[in-house]
């Protein structure tokens, strides 16, 4: 398989948005925006004031955990605690131990985490294995925010279905790259903001009946407008 099949960078793609899924960030019982929101910066306001050592940092560990007791969907999926905003304006999302995030002068402590930083360096997720170039490129020029493009890039099943569905409409993937068709794709996905839950696959068992054919008719609408435009 050509290296260009894994050459897009998903995890912080750019400013405006990054994602934090294989860190467990979705994987809570109460997880809406904003609830989300209010625990990461918690969260990264408390890591600004802690020492970066390992006592330091441990008790940061156990602070959080104990003021969270976040209730997990899967409790096999860790969550990790670490997670937190990684520039002031909170567009980025991700690991307050990597040697780069802000107040670590190049020191990695991932290895005070659950996984350990092999696993971290390591993980590659399904969008990033299974997602061809230009699925990709899709996505990245079409979301600008974290919590809406971290519930897409990390439902391979939902974005199948998504480029499924553009396809047997007949519709070219690369035209979504088109500024008119590009436009519409970013008012689609926007649009399934105010779920403000986590996206599962059209076909998945999670999601009722009702909820499967209002996400094919949604998708269906887009395809309509863009075949007038692509």
């Amino acid at each position: 398989m050509s290296p260009l099949h894994f050459g897009l960078q998903l995890c912080q793609p750019d400013v405006q948005k990054s994602c934090a899924w294989c860190c467990g960030l979705y994987n809570c019982l109460h997880r809406s925006r904003n609830e989300l929101v209010r625990k990461l910066r918690a969260r990264t306001e408390e890591f600004a004031r802690t020492r970066r050592t390992v006592e330091g940092i441990l008790s940061f560990s156990e602070n959080i955990r104990e003021k969270e007791k976040t209730q997990l969907v899967d409790p096999e999926f860790h969550s990790c605690e670490f997670v937190g905003f990684l520039n002031e304006d909170e567009t980025l999302v991700g690991c307050m131990l990597h040697p780069l995030a802000r107040g670590n002068g190049d020191t990695d402590w991932r290895g005070l985490s659950f996984h350990g930083a092999m696993a971290c360096q390591g993980f590659f997720c399904r969008c990033y294995r299974e997602l061809s170039p230009v699925q990709k490129q899709i996505i990245l020029s079409t979301v600008d925010d974290w919590f809406l493009y971290g519930l897409l890039i990390s439902d391979a099943d939902f974005l199948h279905s998504f480029f499924r569905v553009v396809e047997e409409n007949l519709i070219d993937p690369v035209k979504l790259l088109m500024p008119v068709a590009s436009k519409l794709v970013h008012e689609f996905f926007q649009s399934l903001v105010p779920l403000d839950t986590i996206f599962v696959s059209l076909s998945s068992k999670l999601h009722s009946p009702s909820e499967r054919k209002n996400a094919e008719e949604k998708i269906n609408t887009l395809c309509s407008l863009l075949r007038r435009v692509a």
